[in-house]
């Protein structure tokens, strides 16, 4: 019987599975061959065949006429989702989703976030943020998101943080805000990695056995301006 469960997540730089570089992308996500699959910019056509997708939504306060299948946050499941819950206003709106599936492991839940970058409305989209202030924002809107959460369900929490763990070059006070938040999970990507150190990420309240990633850029070219990331989990008790 299995007992592990594969997650991966990557930002795929708006990738379009019409186009040689998002067929590319769309064959390393097939490749992962994971139970659980975060994709941040994309669309669903890069997705695995099968399956079962839900993202957050696809108001972010960005303009996508132009590109009407773009979404900031997907979560594609080989199980069936649900108790799906996306985050209807402020700078979550679009960016974050909570859902359950069943596992390997078990039921657990999935907490898939695209959390704003430094300059997320700054100078681009409303025009009408700061520095920082939307990705902080966003953080407080996890925190009371995630506060009810039953702790005997075993939460993932996988997406683009945007933000280096450890920390790099960012404020002290938002590597720290960050860390407040993921206080309940441990970060299995942070650390010394290959194509690291990281921007996207997997915490979780389990243990990672085995931890891959693989580059933004393959023997054609760019893919992405991220690097991907898988995890192997088990429950801490086995």
């Amino acid at each position: 019987m299995t007992t592990e469960l594969t997650v991966a997540t990557w930002n795929v730089m708006w990738a379009t599975g019409s186009s040689a570089r998002g067929r590319r992308v769309r064959n390393i996500l097939r490749e992962v061959d994971a139970d659980l699959l975060i994709v941040t910019e994309g669309q669903r056509d890069l997705l695995p065949e099968g399956g079962h997708i839900v993202d957050a939504g696809s108001d972010w306060g960005y303009d996508i006429t132009k590109s009407p299948e773009r979404r900031k946050t997907m979560l594609w499941s080989r199980k069936p989702l649900t108790d799906v819950t996306t985050v209807p206003s402020g700078t979550g709106a679009g960016r974050v989703l909570v859902a359950h599936t069943d596992t390997p492991l078990g039921q657990v839940r999935v907490l898939a976030v695209c959390i704003p970058w430094a300059s997320a409305h700054v100078s681009t989209g409303r025009r009408d943020a700061s520095n920082w202030s939307e990705h902080l924002e966003c953080c407080d809107q996890i925190e009371v998101l995630t506060a009810g959460f039953d702790p005997r369900i075993p939460t993932i929490v996988a997406g683009d943080f945007n933000q280096r763990l450890p920390r790099v070059r960012q404020p002290i006070r938002v590597h720290e805000r960050l860390l407040e938040m993921l206080d309940r999970w441990t970060p299995h990507t942070a650390g010394d990695v290959q194509y690291g150190p990281l921007i996207d990420h997997i915490a979780s309240d389990l243990s990672c056995i085995n931890l891959r990633t693989w580059s933004g850029t393959d023997d054609v070219g760019r893919l992405s301006d991220h690097s991907g990331v898988t995890c192997t989990l088990v429950r801490r008790d086995s």
